[in-house]
């Protein structure tokens, strides 16, 4: 992955994982999705991605799929917990739609920020907005961190 135009301590975190496991970085669906990376910020714990709207990711209504706005928040919450705390899954996403979001929106952008941890337990949230900041849906996410691997003997 090119990494240029990511925060240099994202590009650390992601190739330190990267060296440690069979991680694919990004995952084919961000590259499926066309996902721009946009803005990371580890103070506020937050992370910003910007994805088009794409015919292709349309239900038979012309609107874009609920699917594919919840792969979008999955696409920027996944990577923003793995800044937070590694390697960590998703447990739940719960997605509240707001609005449609028609063919006439060419793009949506999709922030994402660490909310708390409790134990193992990660919490997010993230809205998926258009251009002038106008909400088309939230979500929350409850994320688990894996448990270290023993050697074995």
């Amino acid at each position: 992955m090119d990494f240029s135009s990511f925060p240099p301590e994202f590009v650390q975190q992601m190739q330190t994982l990267m060296a440690d496991g069979d991680l694919k970085l990004p995952p084919p669906i961000f590259n499926e999705m066309n996902g721009e990376f946009i803005d990371l910020d580890m103070d506020a714990k937050t992370m910003t991605v910007r994805f088009p709207v794409q015919e292709r990711f349309q239900n038979p209504m012309g609107y874009m799929q609920g699917g594919m706005i919840a792969a979008a928040i999955d696409n920027v919450i996944g990577p923003l917990s793995f800044m937070v705390a590694a390697p960590n899954v998703t447990k739940t996403m719960e997605v509240t739609y707001l609005r449609p979001i028609p063919a006439m929106v060419t793009q949506i952008t999709v922030k994402a920020a660490f909310v708390e941890q409790n134990g193992r337990k990660l919490i997010f949230t993230a809205d998926v907005m258009r251009d002038d900041g106008a909400k088309f849906a939230q979500a929350r996410s409850v994320n688990v961190l894996l448990k270290k691997k023993r050697p074995s003997s």
